[in-house]
């Protein structure tokens, strides 16, 4: 992903000033520095007026707000509990979608395995269609590694592959590549950390760098 620093122009810069309120101007000029800094002051960053992953994730948590999950079989989009090599990815991911005005949003994070229970059962023993062919504890949301990005159209989601459609789910899983995500060929929403397998988490091997988000969550998931 493009860092953005003064003197950076294009569709980036445009939606970075969308979310500080600034003039849409597609140049980062002086304005734009100076909210930088302020919102980098303001949330703990380094204040260097350099926008990365990091300053993009703490803008992204100060303009998402996740849904409230009702129980652990409820669907959690709240990306704070994704690892965060991962959420810093997703919202790279996100962010490059949104600014090239493809309207992806996240669906699901996080997944207990209470919930995974019950869409392993869908279309097995339960009515539906099969939508995975994981287990729990054999899937990647359950290690916070995983996200699903579904199409928001008209204020509802969409699972539409087809057509004009087609070449934006193939941005989608392009971009997560790019940042280190790999996509399930049978799920086509789905985006997990390249470079570890099931076998390996299910055997307590983890990625470093986790933070207490992250690992307070999974713990009391497995508890």
């Amino acid at each position: 992903m493009q860092v953005l620093k003064t003197g950076s122009t294009g569709k980036l810069v445009t939606y970075l000033q969308k979310k500080l309120g600034v003039d849409t101007t597609g140049t980062f000029d002086a304005v734009t520095n100076a909210a930088v800094l302020k919102f980098q002051t303001k949330k703990g960053l380094v204040a260097d007026g350099i926008v990365g992953g990091n300053t993009w994730t703490q803008i992204y948590l100060a303009t998402e707000t996740p849904r409230t999950a009702k129980s652990k079989a409820d669907r959690h989009n709240n990306i704070r509990h994704l690892h965060p090599t991962v959420r810093a990815a997703v919202v790279k991911t996100y962010v490059q979608l949104q600014a090239e005005g493809i309207p992806f949003k996240v669906f699901e994070a996080f997944r207990h395995p209470e919930r995974q229970s019950e869409l392993y059962a869908q279309g097995r023993t339960k009515p539906g269609s099969i939508v995975t062919y994981a287990k729990p504890w054999s899937s990647y949301h359950q290690y916070g590694l995983a996200v699903d990005l579904v199409l928001m159209l008209d204020g509802e989601w969409s699972w539409n592959t087809s057509g004009s459609k087609a070449a934006w789910w193939a941005r989608m899983n392009q971009i997560g590549t790019q940042e280190g995500l790999m996509r399930l060929d049978f799920e086509v929403p789905h985006l997990q950390l390249a470079g570890t397998s099931s076998n390996a988490l299910r055997q307590g091997v983890y990625p470093a760098g986790g933070d207490k988000s992250w690992y307070d969550n999974f713990m009391a998931a497995r508890e």
